[in-house]
């Protein structure tokens, strides 16, 4: 389990023998002082504005900066406890933060709010402690203006994050061609994004030159020393937080993400995004908490909303060209990898599941020639994938819309009911709103097919003649990795390691009994378990002489070893892996039986078999 932090902010200290040190790891976080390790630049909005920030507001961005600074540099823990059956993910950080409102924020209903929505967007743990704030930081006199009511961006309706992907490109697009004015915020992380959004802010400028618009992005990051763990589920805290500052500053009535429903939702494509791994960025529930806490904030009816969220990215995308805007689809970046990697030209990965949205959406809008290959360092079809998460993201992304296309509405409802019960839940009409988010699936997955297809026609060809990767989208589909499970595809590798090991390593010396064997094959798998990691990268391999062998808790896989070393073995094996048979069907698990017959005494491999492949949660496999 990873060890819990204490976070002190802004300078604050306590006492060597302060109840609130006791068993977690100190780490101190600065924006305010001569040396900070935290960078907040809130002349960003004020210049721009024109105006000194609120106290609160201040302190909301402090604290939504601290959140995610520390969930950045605190990496989650791995491996299963407690007999493999919890998962080490969450993390428990307790902050001390000095604040200008400390009245406010030590309130219940705050407190419970903010804890509320970050505990949702993460699954970790968050306590805060808020004290006085002693030495505010400077913020220039000449900020002080005045009334500016005649401002055009007073009072505008929302808001609107702009990221510089193509579904916020979509929204400032659609806003400004119904004649809205557009007050767009942005987060500054890296130096390159920043680069590309303010080219695609001058490119949607000079596409809708009479329309009133402005750009705020600010600078908000870490120092280099921290360390990175790259699901940042927090972000969007940071992210709303900063469009907060600024609705207030202009009096607008909320702030607007635009995100497509496939993503907002973000069912799980495969068993082992389990979790907060299946981000909740922009979940209707989220925004709904959002609304909730900004709404204590700012002591007004504030919305924090996505209009999008019944859309599919297809869909989402053809609004851009429908507004006569899809020149600008080049300049926009979808990318996860964003700044992992350089290259002046090419500002897409083309592995990751945002880049294969991004893709598939573009191609089935017909918008190609708007997108060009040349942006994405692998192609998305056609491109070399390493072993691991790039080959199993894009088998398990085609395998999800084969799935969802193959259901009908009751079998996804019935399927995804807890993801779809809690998206609907913020909704006056949940069961309405739940079955349009069952059709939106469905529209989506016809698209993910329908663009497969036309790309395994395109390249029939080159994959007939053995031109195309075998780590490519297209072979693996063409092979049909796609129709394989997670689960199975994490036994065959299981076996590839054991049939390659087992040989080598009894070939002079056959294991004494059963628990010898169990001993060299768990140090062929231990061995590897690197590469299983890294293959199933939300996987650990646990083992143990009791049942089952070995598991895999995520996937619900039980491995079961056994060894026959003379033919009156054969009976008994079969005795007990009909006894295994029910008692693990009953429990739902899915189970691997390895049988270890090296002098070949099971003749009839089809008949010994024959009641463990009945079971489609079961499969059997020997090794000689």
């Amino acid at each position: 389990m990873i060890e819990p932090r204490l976070l002190l902010c802004s300078g604050i200290k306590l006492p060597e023998n302060h109840a609130l040190r006791e068993g977690r790891r100190v780490v101190a976080l600065d924006s305010l002082g001569p040396e900070p390790n935290v960078n907040l630049r809130l002349e960003d909005v004020a210049r721009v504005f024109l105006r000194h920030l609120k106290p609160r507001l201040v302190d909301l961005l402090e604290i939504a900066t601290y959140v995610y600074t520390a969930d950045c540099a605190t990496r989650r823990g791995e491996g299963w406890l407690n007999d493999h059956t919890t998962e080490p993910w969450p993390r428990d950080f307790q902050f001390v933060i000095p604040v200008r409102d400390v009245d406010f924020w030590r309130s219940d209903a705050t407190v419970e709010a903010l804890q509320a929505v970050l505990s949702f967007l993460s699954d970790d743990k968050f306590a805060f402690q808020f004290e006085p704030l002693s030495k505010d930081r400077p913020i220039q006199g000449y900020l002080q203006f005045g009334d500016s009511d005649d401002w055009p961006f007073q009072r505008v309706e929302r808001v609107l994050m702009f990221s510089g992907g193509l579904d916020s490109l979509a929204g400032a697009v659609e806003t400004a061609a119904k004649g809205g004015k557009l007050v767009l915020v942005s987060h500054r992380p890296v130096g390159m994004l920043d680069s590309r959004q303010r080219e695609l802010y001058k490119q949607l400028r000079t596409t809708f030159p009479s329309t009133p618009m402005i750009h705020v992005p600010v600078w908000i990051n870490k120092d280099s020393n921290f360390g990175r763990e790259h699901y940042q589920r927090t972000r969007s805290f940071l992210y709303s937080a900063l469009g907060v500052v600024v609705a207030e500053s202009v009096e607008a009535e909320g702030v607007r993400f635009f995100e497509n429903g496939i993503v907002s939702l973000n069912l799980p494509v495969a068993d082992e995004v389990l979790r907060a791994r299946a981000s909740r960025t922009t979940h209707p529930l989220s925004l709904d908490m959002f609304s909730s806490l900004y709404r204590l904030v700012t002591d007004r009816e504030f919305v924090v909303d996505n209009p999008y969220v019944f859309k599919t990215k297809k869909e989402v995308v053809s609004l851009i060209a429908n507004h006569g805007a899809a020149e600008l689809i080049r300049h926009t970046c979808s990318c996860a990898h964003t700044g992992h990697f350089s290259s002046k030209s090419q500002w897409h990965c083309g592995t990751c599941s945002q880049c294969i949205d991004r893709r598939i959406a573009v191609l089935a809008a017909g918008l190609e020639s708007q997108d060009p290959e040349t942006d994405y360092r692998s192609d998305v079809f056609t491109g070399q994938r390493k072993d691991g998460y790039e080959r199993n993201m894009a088998v398990n992304y085609v395998r999800h819309a084969v799935e969802l296309e193959g259901m009908t509405p009751l079998a996804m409802a019935t399927k995804f009911n807890l993801g779809l019960t809690r998206a609907a839940r913020p909704f006056p009409k949940r069961r309405e709103a739940a079955e349009c988010f069952v059709d939106m699936h469905q529209r989506h997955a016809e698209t993910v097919t329908s663009v497969v297809q036309q790309q395994l026609q395109k390249h029939l060809t080159a994959l007939v003649e053995g031109r195309l990767d075998e780590s490519s989208m297209l072979a693996s589909v063409a092979g049909q990795k796609h129709l394989e499970s997670s689960w199975k595809r994490y036994a065959d590798r299981i076996l590839e390691l054991l049939r390659a090991g087992l040989p080598i390593a009894c070939k002079t010396h056959k294991p004494k009994d059963e628990p010898h064997l169990q001993e060299i094959c768990d140090g062929i798998l231990t061995a590897r378990e690197s590469d299983l990691v890294r293959e199933f990268p939300f996987m650990r391999w646990a083992s143990s002489l009791t049942k089952p062998d070995w598991s895999a808790e995520p996937l619900l896989l039980w491995v079961e070893l056994k060894y026959v070393r003379t033919k009156s073995d054969v009976r008994p094996i079969t005795e007990a892996i009909a006894a295994d048979i029910t008692k693990y069907g009953d429990s739902g698990r899915r189970v691997l039986f390895v049988v270890y017959d090296p002098q070949h005494l099971i003749t009839d491999e089809a008949r010994f078999s024959e009641e463990i492949v009945r079971r489609p949660t079961m499969l059997v496999d020997f090794i000689r």
